[in-house]
This record gives structure tokens, C-alpha cells and sequence, in this order.
């Protein structure tokens, strides 16, 4: 006996077998390309600004360094990312309760959240 595929039971809709399941194919829509392209994009916009809105600080560095590398070319703007870690690790090497007490936990998750 053949094996039968699921678009071959739409045409035996009428069956005096009772095993048989009906299947239904549904309607396919041809979408104009346009449509398609607009609504891609408003999700992409939606969910940067949504992005920018729950995360403003993990977006503003990679920001700044982009306005940094396009205003005063890139050598700045890898000098600006490798100092100011590099100051931060020196500074809490050097004195770790100031560190802790200014740039810490507690203020960094203060002023990250909303």
C-alpha cells in the first residue's frame, strides 16, 4: 500500500473509511515585497529604541567611542578604550576602599538601573 503524503487526503474530502484524517491546506497570500521590507523595518527601529531605552549605559560606550573614532580618528578613540580600564584597575589596585566606596558595586547597580 502507498503512503500517503498530506496535500493528497484535500482531494478524498468524502471517505467511507473512518481512519482517514481530513486535511485542510491553508490559503497562501501573496505579500507585495514592500510591505514585507516596511513592516522589517519598523521592528528593527522598535527594538533599537527599546534597546537604547532599557540599556542607555551599555549603549552610550560603544557610542562615545564611535563619536570618538569618527571625530578624531581611531587612534584616540583605542587610546580612550584602553586607558580609562586600565586607570580603573590601577586605581583599585592602589586604593580599593576609595574605589569600592566611589565606582563600586552599589553606585555602578544604583545608577545602571532606572
Amino acid at each position: 500500500m502507498f503512503k500517503k503524503l498530506p496535500g493528497d487526503e484535500a482531494r478524498n474530502l468524502v471517505s467511507t473509511t473512518p481512519d482517514t484524517a481530513v486535511v485542510f491546506r491553508p490559503a497562501v497570500m501573496q505579500t507585495p515585497a514592500i510591505v514585507t521590507i516596511v513592516i522589517w523595518l519598523s521592528r528593527l527601529f522598535a527594538g533599537m529604541a527599546r534597546l537604547v531605552v532599557r540599556h542607555p549605559v551599555a549603549v552610550a560606550v560603544p557610542v562615545s567611542l564611535g563619536v570618538i573614532w569618527t571625530l578624531y580618528g581611531w587612534r584616540l578613540a583605542l587610546v580612550m578604550a584602553a586607558f580609562l580600564p586600565s586607570a580603573g584597575l590601577s586605581w583599585l589596585l592602589l586604593d580599593r576602599t576609595s574605589f569600592l566606596r566611589l565606582v563600586g558595586c552599589e553606585p555602578i547597580r544604583l545608577l545602571w538601573r532606572p
